[in-house]
């Protein structure tokens, strides 16, 4: 009687949850292959190895341009501030110059050499042309 009570629970229990069992046991075998190396051993894998080999070099590939992209952009961030360092540079020298430039400016410095600002207008020379012969 106990037999059949089992064999009766056995077929109330969805088919699923026995497929489910089995998937884990498959799952559950592949991840110990991997883990042990045994999936090397497999005809398919010997057959694959060319391809696993594309993928890791297109993972070193994608690693590789990652590192320089991450380097190029940390040398555009050093230029652009070397950039602005220097455009403060300039205008900071451009602003000297013009103030020491200007006409009050140069005739204060002047003064002490004993050079002064000419008060008379400036006169144009004209030079008659003579006629060709």
């Amino acid at each position: 009687m106990k037999e059949k009570e089992e064999n009766t629970e056995q077929a109330a229990q969805p088919k699923s949850s026995r497929k489910a069992g089995k998937g884990r046991k498959v799952f559950s075998q592949a991840f110990y292959d991997v883990l042990g190396g045994e999936f090397l051993t497999h005809e398919w894998a010997t057959n694959q190895a060319r391809f696993f080999l594309f993928l890791a070099g297109l993972a070193l590939i994608y690693i590789a341009n990652t590192y320089y992209t991450e380097a190029t952009s940390r040398t555009i961030d050093r230029v652009n501030r070397e950039i602005k360092e220097l455009q403060y540079e300039y205008i900071y020298g451009k602003s000297a110059v013009m103030f020491e430039s200007k006409q009050s400016e140069l005739a204060r410095k002047l003064a002490k050499t004993g050079l002064k600002e000419s008060t008379e207008p400036v006169e144009k020379i004209v030079v008659a042309k003579k006629p060709k012969l």
